[in-house]
């Protein structure tokens, strides 16, 4: 963590904005408990998680690992309390044949937050197929819908490709077989230019995967009309690890994406060789989704939530999370009137959110769940706008996938799901 005047210190006190202020040292005290939890110091193991969930109160990870010491140090009411606030965060978490909880097993009490998990498992809000595509091999991570043509693009970060799908379903790959891609993450249009973008990042998930490849990044820039690759645009090596995974491309043609690895965020101007950091924060912490409005960006983290970028000031501003709900998370993000919608992957069971957001763009206002618990609604990626209804990747093929050389992702069908706004009230 960096040094902060005490000058901001006591401003961050008087606002209530210590989570937000100090929303890295977080992960500290997670290994705090880690290694206290490891040499069976649950005392010292329950202090470090009270100092991380102090940062990050809606953690539904740091409460689980709250409860489960506060079991095994013998205290019964403690664990059921931490168990009790991630059912009210409205996710859930696995008790069953924990051995953690082993003192537990079988009480009312413990039953009783078993059946909360349940309920919050159970299908919520509305999800319906839009397209299906079978016979899928790849770790399917972006997608981008083209309104203008009904075709719809996604990145596949194992194959380090991308495939188009046209009005009718046919699916065929459009990057081409010798292209020296990594693997293939966000996709976004540049319409005045007749251009894809595209994040590729190599990671050990891809195949042809080496070491050597380790933090590398660039954007993609695709001719839409013949799919001719045109250039990679790499980052700059500085030291750090890189990971682009998604981007957004303003009226002028700018990219934005986030690096989810360094964390920071880039942009691209127009006809530009190099990046340039818009915004580097030690408030982040896992960079995802982006949008943009007007002249700010909006940006999902996902251990710390939602942020805004002010590109004039370039000011970072961490949005307070709303009582009661969880923002760890997050992955996908598009605009919609009034707020966005953001994919969530990284909770028990995984969501479709709907964010309301005030008119400057300072505060969550609300938070809805527009899918959650059905069946289909797993191994969720990115999110696009599809006629104007947001559209999820659903079977990416992330779960359950551990690099083997030669070895692909098993054979599934990849799920595109609409997910309908309701009604405003």
């Amino acid at each position: 963590m960096r040094d902060r005047p005490l000058l901001l210190l006591l401003a961050a006190l008087a606002s209530g904005g210590i989570p937000e202020l100090f929303a890295q040292p977080h992960r500290e005290h997670r290994l705090e408990a880690e290694a206290a939890y490891a040499r069976k110091d649950y005392t010292t193991a329950k202090a470090a998680l009270a100092d991380a969930l102090r940062l990050r109160p809606d953690s539904p990870r740091y409460l689980h690992m709250l409860a489960a010491v506060s079991a095994l140090a013998g205290d019964a009411a403690g664990a059921i309390a931490a168990l009790d606030r991630i059912a009210d965060l409205g996710v859930a978490v696995a008790t069953e044949r924990d051995r953690d909880f082993g003192a537990l097993e079988g009480t009312p009490e413990l039953r009783k937050v078993q059946q909360r998990f349940a309920d919050n498992r159970a299908p919520q809000g509305e999800a319906h197929v839009w397209a299906e595509m079978p016979g899928r091999s790849g770790i399917i991570e972006g997608i981008a819908y083209r309104a203008k043509s009904g075709e719809l693009f996604l990145g596949d970060v194992h194959n380090r490709c991308i495939w188009r799908r046209d009005r009718d379903g046919r699916v065929v790959r459009y990057s081409a077989e010798d292209e020296e891609l990594f693997g293939v993450f966000g996709l976004a249009f540049e319409e005045p230019r007749n251009v894809l973008w595209a994040t590729t990042t190599a990671v050990p998930e891809m195949a042809g995967y080496e070491s050597a490849m380790k933090g590398v990044s660039g954007l993609a820039e695709f001719n839409l009309a013949n799919s001719e690759l045109k250039r990679v645009v790499l980052l700059p090596i500085d030291g750090r690890e890189h990971g682009l995974g998604d981007l957004v491309v303003a009226a002028d043609g700018t990219v934005y994406a986030t690096d989810s690895m360094a964390p920071v965020i880039w942009q691209l101007a127009p006809g530009a060789e190099d990046f340039e950091i818009v915004a580097d924060s030690p408030l982040f912490g896992s960079l995802q989704g982006i949008v943009l409005e007007g002249r700010t960006l909006i940006v999902a983290d996902h251990s710390n939530g939602l942020f805004t970028v002010d590109l004039d000031r370039r000011e970072v501003k961490a949005l307070p999370t709303p009582k009661n709900v969880t923002l760890v998370g997050l992955d996908g993000l598009i605009p919609v009137p009034g707020g966005v919608v953001a994919t969530q992957n990284g909770t028990d069971p995984q969501r479709v959110l709907h964010l309301a957001l005030n008119p400057d763009l300072q505060s969550i206002t609300n938070v809805a769940v527009m899918a959650s618990g059905q069946p289909e609604l797993r191994d969720v990626s990115l999110i696009t706008l599809v006629d104007g209804v947001p559209a999820v990747i659903t079977s990416a093929g992330w779960e359950g996938y551990e690099p083997v050389p030669g070895r692909a992702p098993a054979t599934r069908t990849v799920r595109i799901l609409q997910v309908p706004l309701a009604p405003a009230p």
